[in-house]
């Protein structure tokens, strides 16, 4: 059995490295497409502006797994599509992960037996995605049952019908077995650390591209100043602050229901910790800018 991991990144410099490292040594494949879609495009933006770039050239790659492509999009489904000509005839699974999800050794170890022993067509996967640092982590719709598709059988021509939500287009019918991401939680403890809230510099500039382009007039207004900075600045107001809004993702909470931060109790994975310092240096200096 095969992998190749798929993903498209830009400006995603944040746990880029620590992405790859985790991944490398599992994976036949590791196929990235960097560059912007139009709304950076528009704002004169044509590649990554912080370390990306770098990360994927010095990067080391002995077994020559990964394939950078680089290019302007109109929207992430091409750029999805942008790598899957590079995918060899010879891969069994398109593991789609973002620059920001990292998992631990257990968590791929018991994926790639779950693949060989029960061949799904399709796997969702739980995410604990990480809120104003590595501390606490959204809860709400963000743990609902298959939020986030990652994982799906591959045959040749196969390619992405879309990315939200995750979809393959197969050459021809298949039969079709999917394994839930709470099967895959509550029967095999398999889930992903998605530091997708951590930064503020990441939190800006995703939440100007929903608003502009994606979620619009579904997102909260001047939600970076009105939520995310002052929940990271002044702890004794979350309470306060996460009751009023029905908790701190950017949907409008009449939209979405509840999504309140709980306190993370577990630990991160092995390259996220060895580099836990640095990441928090980086947390702080953001921050301070917003000071």
């Amino acid at each position: 059995m095969k992998i190749a991991v798929g993903m498209i990144v830009f400006e995603g410099d944040y746990v880029l490295k620590n992405c790859l490292e985790q991944i490398y040594q599992y994976v036949d494949q590791i196929l990235i497409a960097e560059g912007p879609v139009k709304y950076w495009q528009e704002l004169g933006v044509l590649t990554s502006r912080d370390d990306t770039n770098k990360i994927l050239e010095e990067f080391p790659d002995p077994d020559n797994k990964i394939i950078v492509t680089h290019g302007q999009y109109t929207e992430k489904d091409e750029q999805c599509r942008a790598y899957m000509k590079y995918v060899r005839d010879d891969i069994d699974y398109i593991w789609n992960i973002d620059s920001d999800e990292v998992y631990d050794d257990s968590a791929i170890q018991q994926i790639i037996k779950v693949l060989k022993n029960e061949q799904p067509t399709s796997v969702g996967i739980r995410s604990f995605s990480f809120y104003g640092g590595f501390n606490h982590y959204l809860t709400g719709f963000e743990l609902n049952k298959d939020n986030f598709l990652r994982i799906f059988k591959y045959t040749p021509g196969s390619t992405w019908e879309t990315h939200r939500p995750p979809t393959i287009r197969y050459p021809e019918n298949i039969d079709r077995k999917h394994i839930d991401s709470e099967i895959m939680y509550y029967n095999h403890k398999v889930y992903m650390h998605h530091y997708s809230y951590v930064f503020p510099s990441q939190v800006k500039k995703k939440i100007g591209y929903y608003k502009e382009c994606v979620s619009k007039d579904n997102c909260i207004d001047v939600y970076f100043n009105k939520i995310y900075i002052p929940w990271v600045r002044n702890p004794p107001g979350r309470l306060e602050l996460e009751t009023y809004y029905q908790g701190v993702h950017e949907f409008k909470p009449q939209l979405r229901g509840p999504c309140f931060t709980e306190k993370w109790l577990g630990s991160h994975p092995y390259c996220i910790s060895m580099d836990m310092f640095d990441h928090g240096t980086r947390f702080g200096k953001e921050i301070a800018q917003w000071t």
